[in-house]
């Protein structure tokens, strides 16, 4: 018997007085492929994907199974390649798909066998609803190929699709190979075929949904809680312990390099985290803890990250209680930053008004002031700071507002405002250089320019230490503008006070005859000449400081000095000379900074 002798007409029988089909003298049931179609749905949608494949492989094994038995007891075969080759004859013939062959080979105990699947049901079912799937669907064919070629050729034989139209290749593609001879890869899918009865099959959905019902309600017990506790108008730290004693991990919520608020349950994990944090590497595990993040956001405004720590990976159930826990804490943190942005505000818009000398009288001042806990008796001080790049500035006014909470910031166009009271606490001498420190260390990549006005004793006359250290900001900004500069009132009272009392034209006629060819050279030329004299002056001419602060060699700065004495008219080797050019460069930016 060869495979092409197989015809529908001579292995089926149909009855039509008793209505009883055979094929091979065993029954068979006419059933329409849009009924296997909604068989194949209920499965998944009520077992699972994974189940109901492994149930549709098993059924397709069983139906090739015995397909095999019927043939092999019903014929005599000339070889074992016809009785392989009925196999794909035989499903077409019961209308579940189109076969064509490619490759068949048998080496001893070694079959290799590939073909096309046409007109496949599965396929067909699958693309009408929609459903495509970045994995192989034709379950039941794999299956009945399987069981089909195992029984015999009498060795477990491994059937898996290459190709497949419902993950949306242009053909299905199938290879069948003996599983001693197969990949490791393609043997995962044997498990399938594994006996698993649909009363086990569905008693193990019904005890996972029951798991998960447990799941649910334990999560929404947790979220019942803590909502209570912001009801309460407990703190987020109280909120943060509650979830962190319930999951018995370490908690913390985050944003950048600012911690909002944490509860650790041992000291281990927190020298973990700050040990994860100061390395500045992303990763989900050291020092044997799993860190899993989770984004707190509200339209789009990303509010903080909340942190988890464990010795295990969170479960499914640790997981929902997490889900629920963020929707307090995004609704806590969302209106407690509106909060602080309305009292923001108001603060800005308070201190703006005293900086600009609005008209106010002495009562409202004296409200607003002791609402925002400002004292107006005290001598204050103004302190301007601009960050380079201008992006950074939200993150370091951040900063500053952790660091020092007894000072009054606030954001005035480009410039990060601080005003501080004169107290034994602080030197004010000291500040902006303990100020630039401390944001070097926490944020390198910030250049600082500070400049500090002078201290007042009157209220009224606090706008005159803003444009002080406004303008000194920008003088110390234009001088040195790629590296991190302070300077107080102090240090340019006498510049400041020679500015404002002589004529500018006299000032420009100065500067002009002594460093006016310098200007005119940078401006032509993109040059850094008048910086370079500057710092030269400012370092009393020490020429390896003075190379230090420029990032130049010795030889290098000292043809640019050479260069800068050619063009001006400064003389850098005689006390006279250093003076006007220290003047002139004085004038020079004092007066850029001023606006002349």
């Amino acid at each position: 018997m060869k495979a092409n002798h197989l015809l529908l007409q001579n292995v089926i029988d149909i009855n039509p007085r008793t209505g009883i089909i055979k094929l091979h003298d065993k029954r068979m049931g006419l059933i329409s492929v849009e009924a296997l179609g909604i068989l194949r749905n209920d499965l998944i949608n009520t077992l699972g994907k994974e189940r109901a494949k492994g149930f549709l492989m098993r059924y397709g094994w069983a139906c090739g199974k015995r397909a095999a038995e019927s043939l092999n007891e019903k014929y005599t075969w000339e070889s074992t390649e016809e009785l392989i080759l009925a196999g794909p004859v035989m499903h077409m013939l019961e209308g579940i798909v189109t076969v064509e062959t490619d490759i068949l080979e048998i080496r001893g105990n070694h079959l290799y066998l590939t073909g096309y699947w046409k007109n496949s049901f599965e396929v067909a079912n699958h693309i009408a609803e929609n459903n495509m799937r970045n994995e192989s669907i034709c379950w039941t064919l794999i299956g009945y190929a399987s069981g089909y070629l195992t029984e015999t050729f009498g060795e477990p034989v491994v059937v898996y699709e290459k190709y497949c139209r419902g993950k949306g290749d242009a053909e299905c593609y199938f290879i069948a190979e003996t599983a001693k001879h197969c990949d490791e890869k393609y043997l995962i899918d044997q498990r399938y075929y594994q006996n698993e009865s649909l009363q086990a099959v569905l008693e193990d959905v019904y005890s996972e949904i029951e798991q998960l019902n447990e799941n649910i309600i334990e999560a929404e017990e947790v979220q019942n809680q803590l909502t209570e506790l912001f009801l309460e108008d407990r703190d987020i730290n109280d909120i943060t312990s509650a979830i962190s004693n319930v999951l018995r991990r370490s908690i913390v919520i985050d944003h950048y390099d600012e911690v909002y608020s944490s509860h650790f349950q041992s000291s281990e994990d927190e020298e973990s985290y700050k040990k994860l944090k100061a390395s500045k590497v992303v990763t989900n595990q050291q020092d044997g803890l799993f860190f899993e993040s989770f984004l707190i956001k509200s339209n789009k405004v990303i509010l903080g990250n909340l942190v988890v720590m464990g010795k295990q990976k969170l479960n499914h159930k640790e997981e929902m209680i997490i889900k629920r826990s963020l929707m307090v804490f995004t609704i806590q943190m969302y209106h407690q930053r509106k909060m602080t942005e309305s009292l923001w505000n108001k603060r800005e818009d308070f201190f703006d008004e005293l900086l600009t000398n609005k008209v106010m009288d002495e009562k409202a001042l004296s409200r607003q002031a002791a609402l925002f806990g400002f004292n107006i008796d005290e001598p204050h001080r103004i302190l301007v700071i601009k960050v380079i790049p201008p992006k950074m500035k939200e993150r370091v006014l951040r900063f500053l507002t952790n660091k020092y909470p007894s000072f009054d910031l606030f954001l005035k166009d480009e410039y990060i405002i601080i005003i501080t009271a004169e107290t034994e606490e602080w030197d004010i001498g000291e500040l902006p250089g303990n100020l630039m420190n401390d944001i070097e260390i926490q944020l390198p990549d910030a250049i600082l320019h500070i400049g500090s006005g002078r201290q007042i004793d009157s209220i009224d006359k606090l706008r005159e230490s803003y444009i002080d250290a406004k303008r000194i900001c920008d003088f110390v900004q234009l001088t040195y503008p790629l590296s991190s500069r302070h300077a107080t009132y102090k240090d340019f009272e006498g510049v400041m006070m020679f500015l404002k009392g002589t004529d500018h034209q006299e000032l420009l006629h100065f500067y002009m005859n002594t460093i006016g060819s310098l200007v005119k050279y940078d401006e032509d030329n993109s040059g850094s000449l008048l910086i370079t004299l500057k710092c030269y002056l400012d370092n009393n001419g020490n020429l390896q400081q003075t190379a230090d602060d420029l990032h130049l060699s010795i030889a290098g700065l000292r043809y640019r000095i050479e260069r800068i004495e050619s063009l001006s008219d400064i003389d850098l080797k005689t006390g006279s000379g250093r003076f006007n050019g220290q003047l002139a460069t004085r004038i020079y930016f004092g007066l850029k900074v001023m606006g002349n």
